[in-house]
């Protein structure tokens, strides 16, 4: 599950670029601390490679039992076509182990796509009871072989106010990854459904006053998850 928390209208720039953080790595975590840890916030397969891999480490005193797997965040069913292996596996007080992610032979990518990894790691106890299990859920970014990286692609973003309503799209190949908060020139603040938009992707946003003004504030995530410097995109 996804928390999306809605942000005040001003906030220092620091809370706000771990807040972005936060929302963009898509990470579950219970109150308990967790029995693994990740190498970063995102995984990220080159279609020109075709695979890659993912290092997971346990840094407790007591084995834990792995499981991973990739999940779609929208309808494209592209989760199927990502072999992970090994789906199940146990990791040892202080030891790690590499997860790989494949790319299934055949499949041609024309877009970028985004995923989600799923790592739930459960921890044995004492008394060879088990404990709860924790999951943790990063992005997962599959990159074609016919389209480049695109450090800014926030420039394909497309905005069309309709009263109160801000349809806002992206007409680029490339996933846009950013914050869910958008404030237009009067100071209006809108949400996303979710820090991210997939190519082609179309929303709405409600305002609580008619959508006015020449640009729209928001703030961009980098591929890996990390808040960028605020940009201000024309309402067009």
């Amino acid at each position: 599950m996804t928390t999306f928390i809605s942000t005040p209208r001003r906030r220092p720039v620091l809370h706000r670029c771990l807040l972005a953080l936060a929302l963009s790595t898509a990470t579950v975590l219970p109150a308990m601390a967790s029995p693994f840890t990740l190498q970063s916030n995102t995984v990220i397969l080159e279609e020109r490679e075709g695979r890659t891999s993912f290092n997971i480490t346990n840094p407790g005193n007591q084995p834990i039992l792995l499981l991973s797997k990739v999940e779609n965040l929208d309808d494209q069913a592209m989760a199927g076509n990502v072999l992970v292996t090994p789906a199940v596996t146990r990791i040892d007080p202080g030891q790690s182990q590499i997860i790989n992610f494949a790319l299934k032979k055949g499949v041609t990518l024309d877009r970028e796509y985004m995923l989600r990894a799923s790592f739930e790691g459960v921890a044995q106890k004492a008394e060879q009871g088990m404990r709860m299990p924790i999951r943790q859920q990063i992005g997962f970014i599959i990159q074609p072989r016919s389209v480049a990286v695109e450090l800014r692609p926030w420039h394909d973003l497309r905005f069309q106010a309709d009263g109160r309503q801000l349809t806002v799209r992206n007409s680029g190949r490339h996933v846009i990854r950013m914050g869910p908060t958008l404030t237009l020139d009067s100071g209006a603040v809108g949400s996303l459904p979710h820090p991210y938009l997939m190519p082609g992707e179309e929303v709405a946003v409600s305002f609580d006053a008619p959508v006015s003004g020449a640009e729209v504030q928001i703030v961009p995530l980098s591929r890996y998850g990390f808040a960028n410097p605020t940009q201000r995109v024309p309402l067009r």
